[in-house]
């Protein structure tokens, strides 16, 4: 794993060691995003998935998701 420098907290951090979701999102989160904020955005996305009564496994609502998963940890638009 190596450091990056986090968008959502602004620090030098130790990075994932691998892009946790597929395609340009998982990319954009491995390149912008510490471990310590991916595993509090993790955390949180759960009560996100609740709120808004979210299915990941339907296409529309893990857009949705995706789009939300973006704003919250401040990544910048598509790559």
């Amino acid at each position: 794993m190596s450091e990056v420098a986090c968008a959502r907290c602004g620090r030098q951090r130790e990075g994932l060691a691998a892009a946790p979701l597929p395609g340009a999102l998982g990319a954009a989160v491995l390149a912008h995003t510490c471990a310590d904020c991916w595993e509090a955005w993790r955390l949180e996305q759960v009560k996100v998935i609740n709120h808004y009564g979210l299915r990941p496994q339907v296409k529309e609502d893990r857009e949705k998701l995706y789009g939300i998963t973006r704003e919250a940890l401040q990544l910048p638009p598509d790559e």
